[in-house]
């Protein structure tokens, strides 16, 4: 059964999750009856992610394409963004064994 503490863990998560509000009770509890250890911080997680993720610029700097470019590679399925609220990020893994074909 995945449970929200294991979905904080997954590194490569990209859920949106909604809760009732007793479910949020019940995690809290959870949480505080286990410890903190249980869920990672907010902010290693934003860390964690800021590493893996790179902006557009970033990868047409490493691919040496122009932003047309990568809209166009990303609207034929060539590579895949991810969505971080409003803005478009993409994997560094997805990038480099793009880079290596």
């Amino acid at each position: 059964m995945t449970t929200i503490a294991n979905l904080l863990r997954d590194k490569r998560a990209n859920v949106n999750v909604t809760l009732s509000l007793e479910d949020l009770r019940e995690f809290v509890t959870e949480l505080l009856e286990n410890g903190t250890a249980a869920a990672p911080a907010p902010a290693s997680i934003e860390s964690e992610h800021s590493r893996e993720l790179m902006t557009r610029d970033e990868v047409c700097e490493y691919l040496g394409v122009t932003k047309p470019t990568l809209h166009r590679w990303n609207k034929q399925g060539y590579l895949t963004c991810v969505k971080v609220g409003s803005k478009v990020r993409y994997r560094r893994e997805d990038i480099e064994a793009f880079a290596v074909k």
